[in-house]
């Protein structure tokens, strides 16, 4: 009996490591088959999360937005130091070369109520010939300031002179010793309308003069653009198809084309043109600022007052909105603000800036 009880003892030992060693084995086997599906897992979501990565916009590799115009452009071009060029605006002068090039104009008046103006150009290498250009003042190289522009111009009235050769502003003038080289003269006009220069010769003088080629690194665009593919629609009533400036020599205007949201430009009863390509002169968006004005002690010389504030319009698509202005410092940026003193929003392309002075303010027309 004995014998008999232990071996089924043991027999029954065995069974019970049998079935012990049968659960283990299976256990090994789930938790593989777990750890083999989890990896798996965890494999596919990596490659999910890998195709996600690389799909990016490539639209605009190799350009950035352009600090003038809001709009993209080539990385060479947008990053490069703009130059601002006086151009001459009697009527001996025109037409005028090169300046559709330009991303902004600036407009005001000098002595005897004729106007100049002054184009800011980011890409102007290939151009054969800009100008005529004309003599400075004063108050045109505060506006190039305001971009970092390198000033060019012919001449300039004495109460400039001391300022341009300081080390406040970079200017390509006929004082200098490259002058000569980079100038030149044309038989189609007489002088002093008839001084031009080209592409090449703006770089040699900047060259030359051994001047900074780029951007200063704190400097931010002059405006504030709409997000690309976005229009500004202001929100005033008063429609804006034309637009008279109240200059009294060239009298210029400028016309709404809806269809393309552009403003034509005219002066001395004509579409205003560029002979170069043959184009009328056109922006997306215009700045009228009202400015003080007084003479210098030769009772010719006209200085503006551009520091403090005061009132002007801005005027796009089809529509234009009273603002005003601000500025503390001659050195540095004007800003333009909304009723809510908000500055302003502009819509790509090019804008137009009119200085003009209070006492003429009613001459400004803005209509259907």
């Amino acid at each position: 009996f004995n014998k008999f009880r232990n071996y089924e003892g043991v027999n029954m030992q065995k069974k019970i490591l049998t079935a012990l060693t049968l659960i283990i084995v299976a256990m090994i086997l789930v938790t593989g088959c777990k750890g083999k599906k989890t990896e798996k897992e965890e494999k596919t979501t990596v490659e999910e999360t890998t195709i996600e990565e690389t799909t990016v916009d490539n639209s605009h590799i190799g350009q950035v937005r352009s600090k003038l115009t809001g709009e993209y452009v080539d990385e060479k071009i947008g990053n490069r130091r703009p130059v601002a060029v006086m151009y001459n605006n009697i009527i001996n002068a025109i037409p005028h070369s090169g300046l559709s090039n330009a991303s902004v104009c600036y407009e005001a008046p000098v002595e005897g109520c004729i106007t100049r103006i002054m184009g800011i150009f980011e890409n102007y290498d290939d151009l054969k010939k800009i100008g005529s250009i004309r003599s400075c003042r004063i108050y045109y190289c505060y506006f190039a300031l305001e971009w970092d522009a390198i000033y060019v111009h012919f001449g300039q009235s004495k109460y400039a002179l001391d300022f341009l050769k300081s080390d406040k502003i970079d200017n390509v003038g006929s004082y200098q010793s490259v002058a000569n080289s980079i100038f030149f003269r044309t038989t189609d006009r007489v002088a002093p309308h008839n001084c031009f220069i080209d592409g090449a010769g703006i770089k040699k003088g900047i060259k030359e003069l051994g001047y900074r080629k780029k951007y200063k690194k704190d400097y931010s665009s002059h405006f504030q653009f709409a997000d690309e593919g976005t229009k500004v629609d202001l929100a005033s009533e008063k429609i804006a198809n034309k637009v008279e400036l109240g200059y009294q020599i060239n009298k210029p205007w400028f016309e709404y084309d809806a269809a393309t949201g552009l403003y034509k430009r005219f002066q001395y009863g004509k579409a205003h043109i560029d002979d170069q390509n043959n184009e009328q002169l056109s922006c997306s968006n215009i700045i009228i600022q009202y400015v003080n004005a007084t003479l210098y002690p030769d009772n010719k010389s006209l200085d503006m007052t551009l520091t403090g504030s005061g009132k002007g319009w801005y005027i796009t698509n089809g529509k234009a909105e009273k603002i005003t202005w601000n500025k503390s410092d001659k050195l540095g940026r004007t800003t333009y603000l909304d009723k809510s003193g908000n500055e302003i929003v502009l819509n790509d392309g090019k804008t137009w800036i009119c200085m003009v002075q209070n006492e003429y303010s009613d001459n400004v027309k803005i209509s259907k």
